[in-house]
C-alpha cells in the first residue's frame, strides 16, 4: 500500500511544508512601535498614556507639582510578566483613580526585540544601574518629589491591590477607601 504522501504533487507538499515550518516572525511582522519627535519607543498600549520616557522630564514636572516619581522599569517586548502586570495593574480603574493622578510616571523600557534608538537604550541602562536595580521585570522605583530620594523599591509584578497598597505607603498617597 502506498503512502498518501506519494498521491499529493510534489508542489503541494512543499507548499504545506512552507507554511506549516515559516517561522512565526515571517507570517506577519509586527507593527512598528509608537515614537515621540525623538525617536524615542513610547509605551504600548498595555501601559496606558502619560507616561515620561526622560528622568529629566520627570523631575521638572515632579518638582514643578511636588508629587513623587514612579519609575517602571519593563520589559515591554519580551517579559510576559512586564505585560500581564501592565495590562491587569496599570489600566485598572483602580491604579487609574488612586495611583496615575498622584504621581509623576516614568517609563524606563528593557528592550531585546525591539530596534530602540542607542540613545534611549543608554538613558535608560544608565539610570538602571545608577539606581540598583537587578534585572527582574517589572520593577518599581519611587522618587521624591526632588527626583533623587529613593522612597522605596516593588520588586516583581504584585497583584494589583498589593501593588496599590505599596505604592501609596512608599509614596505617601492618601487612598479614599
Amino acid at each position: 500500500m502506498k503512502s498518501v504522501f506519494f498521491r499529493f504533487p510534489a508542489y503541494l507538499l512543499v507548499s504545506c511544508a512552507v507554511l506549516l515550518f515559516l517561522p512565526a516572525g515571517l507570517r506577519a511582522a509586527d507593527p512598528a512601535p509608537k515614537t515621540d519627535d525623538a525617536g524615542w519607543i513610547l509605551p504600548g498600549t498595555n501601559a496606558g498614556t502619560g507616561w515620561h520616557l526622560r528622568l529629566k522630564d520627570a523631575r521638572a514636572e515632579a518638582a514643578k507639582d511636588e508629587k513623587p516619581i514612579l519609575i517602571l522599569f519593563t520589559g515591554p517586548d519580551w517579559s510576559s510578566a512586564s505585560k500581564k502586570f501592565e495590562s491587569s495593574v496599570l489600566r485598572s480603574k483602580e491604579y487609574a483613580a488612586s495611583i496615575k493622578p498622584a504621581v509623576v510616571g516614568l517609563y524606563i523600557q528593557h528592550f531585546v526585540n525591539t530596534g530602540a534608538p542607542e540613545a534611549q537604550l543608554d538613558a535608560n541602562r544608565s539610570l538602571r544601574k545608577s539606581l540598583s536595580v537587578p534585572a527582574v521585570y517589572p520593577y518599581t522605583v519611587i522618587l521624591g518629589s526632588d527626583g533623587k530620594r529613593i522612597l522605596g523599591v516593588i520588586p516583581g509584578a504584585p497583584d494589583k491591590q498589593e501593588y496599590i497598597r505599596q505604592v501609596s505607603t512608599l509614596a505617601g498617597i492618601k487612598l479614599q477607601e
